[in-house]
């Protein structure tokens, strides 16, 4: 109950926060308080299980984002358990994460990556999840946005760098507003991690109005290298969340599964069947004797696109085109 007054006191003293004076005074505030610990929020790596990690960034909005400076805010203290044991022979990884108002349904991300786990080789890969629910349990999707990209991004590629392990195959997935935070932590990551390539999954990419949808997955400017390196899907569906959720991304290979969906559409619905793609079948109640269709013509969409699939599928994947009207899959196929 504490921790909730003290976010609420934060919140109420944001409006405040305009001035560089009034920001100054509330971090004095808080420090005299005793809340400086909410200022240095860490993100904490653990262990979840046997080649898979939790990464928690314990940052709240009003404080990382609206109260501190981005620069400040995004140069978290890395926090990583010391009974962590990860095999000298990882090089790859695959990592998931939330969106907006949620840190994963019944932890969905931690699911998945336990999911994906369970079916690729422990001595050559890393599986984790990434929680910022401090940052997308906000008021609007675009301040959790915000957040994924200035914030969450940032903390997760820098959590990644302190395990020390020079990855050559990055797999991140992110769903909505998460789209931001892993294409920021892509960004950043390209920028050291100069032999890495990078796959990018995309469910239901949530881009604001005014915001430009050909950011996503842009991970280098020369288009050469951005081929080599490169790799992004982006599955969803036409559903309430309308237009802000449907584009088809510049640097993406688009498929829609609206069709697919046995009721109401959903925008929660790609990262759903995107993990019944991975171990079968799906796991909800109204949707457990649906059939998992994931083929259009020839080729089989969802994990099987991933390089934890297999290195031909990952290489017909690189095949694919990007910047494409989107593929539709239909119960039929």
């Amino acid at each position: 109950m504490k921790k909730y007054l003290t976010i609420l006191f934060i919140l109420s003293a944001s409006f405040c926060f305009a001035e560089f004076d009034a920001r100054r005074e509330v971090i004095k505030l808080m420090k005299n308080s005793g809340m400086e610990k909410y200022l240095h929020a860490p993100v904490r790596v653990s262990a979840a299980g046997p080649g898979v990690l939790s990464i928690t960034d314990e940052g709240i909005f009003a404080i990382q984002h609206e109260l501190l400076s981005t620069e400040v805010a995004a140069d978290a203290n890395i926090v990583i358990d010391a009974d962590i044991i990860i095999p000298p022979t990882v090089d790859k990884l695959m990592l998931v994460t939330h969106g907006w108002l949620d840190k994963g349904e019944k932890d969905w991300p931690s699911r998945m990556a336990a999911a994906v786990g369970q079916r690729v080789d422990p001595n050559e890969w890393l599986c984790a999840s990434y929680d910022w629910k401090g940052g997308s349990i906000v008021i609007t999707s675009v301040q959790a946005a915000e957040y994924a990209r200035d914030i969450a991004g940032p903390r997760l590629a820098a959590a990644i760098e302190k395990l020390g392990i020079d990855f050559k195959h990055i797999h991140l997935l992110g769903h909505s507003a998460g789209s931001w935070t892993i294409d920021a932590a892509a960004k950043q990551l390209a920028l050291v991690d100069t032999d890495a390539v990078f796959h990018l999954t995309f469910f239901d990419a949530y881009v604001p109005e005014k915001w430009d949808p050909d950011m996503l997955a842009q991970l280098f400017e020369d288009d050469k290298q951005q081929a080599g390196r490169c790799w992004a899907d982006h599955y969803y569906t036409k559903d309430i969340t309308w237009k802000v959720t449907q584009h088809n991304l510049k640097y993406a290979h688009n498929v829609d599964i609206s069709d697919l969906d046995p009721l109401i559409v959903e925008h929660e619905f790609p990262y759903r069947w995107y993990m019944a793609t991975i171990t079968g079948s799906y796991d909800r109640w109204d949707e457990k004797k649906e059939p998992v269709v994931s083929c259009a013509g020839e080729i089989d969409y969802g994990f099987a696109r991933s390089l934890e699939s297999g290195a031909e599928n990952w290489k017909k994947s690189r095949e694919l085109q990007i910047s494409n009207s989107a593929v539709q899959i239909g119960k039929n196929q």
